[in-house]
């Protein structure tokens, strides 16, 4: 097993030295800005150029076409050559937060570029997290999707949304029209998430009227007017077992040989 990724975080010394450094010393602030950005959190260095919203969103151009070729996960994606798939994030976050890691961001969105098209990740929109923390995840979605259309990729956006107070901001960043992705994992377990689940779908249409809905998934009875495209995520019964196992930590995921 590959062992987890480990950032190098500021030690009390270092912050202290930084705090300290004077403002014309360049060499040395280009190096702390180097260090911070290994953390790997905000990606400033990402985010910095994007094309945004009035309310700061990456924008993500509407895509108006259907998936031409199977699914295939992002986990899976990275270990295959065949790249006559769409590839879609509706994974465990353990699984594709690695596409947020500076050591990681480039090589992954290279390799996705190969393939037929990509959702944009689907990272993890829930009522436990705090509104900050979806809003952060909203706009890790855009980037990504953003980033993969600059490389001239074919983007379908995923849209996910919590509680109704998520509605103000999980749609932001997407035009009206065109196709989105959206997965019924878990979705069935209780019937708050169901209900839940039923109002994000309304709210998603009245706010973006899509064409199309590309839904991964257990089916289910959904009314919309837009167009429906069920996949079943065969891959969702093999990723809990990875947790039955004791595999919950997050691990890099290795690229296939190039021949």
């Amino acid at each position: 097993m590959k062992e987890a990724i480990q950032l190098n975080l500021f030690t009390v010394e270092e912050l202290s030295a930084l705090a300290t450094t004077p403002i014309d010393a360049d060499t040395q602030r280009k190096e702390w800005r180097k260090r911070k950005l290994r953390l790997g959190i905000m990606r400033v260095d990402l985010s910095r150029n994007l094309e945004k919203d009035g309310n700061g969103y990456p924008i993500v151009k509407p895509y108006y076409g259907i998936p031409d070729a199977p699914l295939i996960n992002f986990k899976e994606a990275l270990a295959t050559e065949n790249h006559n798939h769409w590839v879609h994030f509706f994974i465990d976050d353990c699984l594709l937060e690695q596409i947020w890691i500076p050591q990681y961001t480039e090589r992954d969105l290279e390799i996705l570029s190969r393939f037929k098209g990509t959702f944009t990740p689907d990272f993890t929109l829930a009522p436990q997290l705090e509104l900050c923390q979806q809003q952060f995840n909203v706009f890790r979605n855009r980037a990504i999707g953003q980033l993969l259309q600059k490389r001239g990729q074919r983007v379908i956006p995923t849209v996910g949304w919590s509680c109704r107070n998520s509605f103000d901001f999980c749609f932001l960043g997407l035009s009206q029209g065109g196709t989105v992705a959206i997965s019924t994992n878990g979705v069935l377990r209780k019937f708050v998430s169901h209900r839940l689940f039923l109002e994000g779908v309304f709210e998603m249409e009245r706010q973006l009227h899509p064409d199309n809905i590309v839904i991964v998934g257990q089916k289910m009875e959904l009314r919309t007017k837009a167009s429906q495209l069920w996949y079943p995520n065969e891959q969702i019964m093999r990723l809990r077992g990875l947790h039955r196992n004791g595999i919950d930590k997050f691990q890099a995921i290795q690229p296939a040989k190039q021949s």
